[in-house]
């Protein structure tokens, strides 16, 4: 089935604004799409998922250059498919890193509130130790997880 769809109607069934879908147009991140007699741009089930892919790769945290490579090495050949292996490895490696600095923020995090707690109503500077827990977060000496 080959549905059509007009700018909005594909800017709502992807969760995106119609800034977007031009914007994405324009880096050539998406095909520019046929238009009708009176200008308005038609787009097919492709784009829709197109749209879908790069929402669900940016929610990933692949930046839009990166999506762009991605999509430009899709089916091309043995060169290619090394390329392929060689970025998703850097991103596993990226990912493994998130992984650790996310869950050490969560281990502190943890801590933290069940003490803040307990000092909020002698007034301490608790919003002070949430901001030193956000910036330590991926730092190699993070400094201990009771922040004082």
């Amino acid at each position: 089935m080959n549905e059509t769809y007009l700018i909005g109607q594909l800017a709502g069934l992807a969760g995106v604004r119609t800034d977007t879908v031009r914007y994405y147009e324009k880096i050539g991140l998406l095909q520019r799409p046929a238009r009708t007699a009176s200008g308005y741009r038609i787009y097919g089930d492709s784009a829709l998922k197109q749209l879908k892919f790069i929402r669900r790769a940016q929610s990933l945290g692949f930046t839009l250059d990166e999506i762009q490579r991605i999509i430009n090495l899709r089916g091309q050949g043995e060169e290619t498919c090394r390329c392929v292996i060689g970025m998703a490895e850097a991103t596993l490696a990226e990912t493994e890193d998130k992984i650790r600095e996310l869950e050490h923020f969560r281990n502190a995090l943890k801590s933290n509130l069940a003490r803040w707690g307990e000092v909020a109503g002698r007034g301490e500077n608790v919003g002070a130790e949430y901001c030193a827990l956000i910036e330590s977060v991926g730092q190699h000496d993070a400094p201990d997880e009771r922040l004082h």
